[in-house]
């Protein structure tokens, strides 16, 4: 048998005893998830990431985008093994699901088209205000402003920004890094109010209770990444030049 032919069996091999791990993760939250061109893969640092803990723990990784809030639903139903998307680590989430190490700090940013009168986060009061449904933003507005602003909820951060654009809100809250992201590739559309404000323990990778399996290997692998360095690479590939 030649080398060609026992290499291809070698890895037909490793493949067939791969552990395949089905991915849930969010469909559009620049820079964290985007879509390719025909919208069928995914790309963006969550992607990236997950994508480089599979290929150290040698998982065959499926993944699959939904809405943020649908994220939670599959993992208690087991149509998803992990998920990630940007999800803060909070008691309240740790209370049904097991998280990893946090890979990021996680915070949010309020966002404001650039010609708005809102300038600081004192603003706020009195304004109608966006959120992506399922994020721990609505708890945050509600225990800070309690009846002070009107909170609209949208399916997805695509249609949170949509919303700010068309006026139908007039400032959204949404993650520090996806504020930051639309702040330098707009066109100077939109402008970030007031500092990050800190959300939950960080960002981290999701599994049910009874997978504690799953969790014990993403650690290994991210404290493994930051130790040699693909971390850090990664992380300033997607935020060296914003400012977090």
């Amino acid at each position: 048998m030649g080398f060609f032919a026992r290499l291809f069996l070698l890895l037909l091999c490793v493949n067939l005893h791969a552990q395949t791990i089905r991915v849930g993760t969010g469909l559009y939250a620049p820079p964290f998830e985007m879509q390719a061109d025909n919208k069928k893969n995914l790309y963006g640092f969550d992607i990236e990431l997950m994508q480089a803990i599979c290929q150290r723990a040698g998982w065959q990784c499926q993944f699959k985008g939904m809405l943020f809030e649908q994220l939670f639903i599959e993992l208690k139903d087991n149509t998803i093994d992990l998920a990630i998307s940007a999800i803060s680590i909070t008691s309240e989430r740790q209370k049904n699901f097991l998280f990893s190490l946090p890979y990021m700090a996680s915070g949010g940013q309020f966002l404001t088209k650039s010609q708005s009168p809102i300038n600081t986060i004192l603003d706020i009061r009195n304004q109608r205000v966006g959120i992506e449904r399922g994020t721990v933003f609505k708890q945050m507005l509600q225990a800070q402003y309690q009846d002070a602003i009107t909170i609209t909820d949208y399916a997805t951060q695509q249609d949170v920004l949509n919303a700010l654009s068309n006026d139908d809100v007039d400032a959204v809250l949404i993650d520090t890094g996806a504020a930051q992201y639309w702040v330098a590739n707009n066109s100077g559309l939109f402008k970030a109010i007031g500092d990050s404000l800190p959300v939950g323990l960080g960002y981290g990778i999701m599994a049910n209770p009874n997978r504690r399996d799953l969790i014990e290997t993403v650690n290994k692998q991210l404290l493994a990444m930051e130790n040699d360095g693909d971390y850090l690479k990664l992380y300033s590939r997607y935020f060296g030049t914003l400012s977090l």
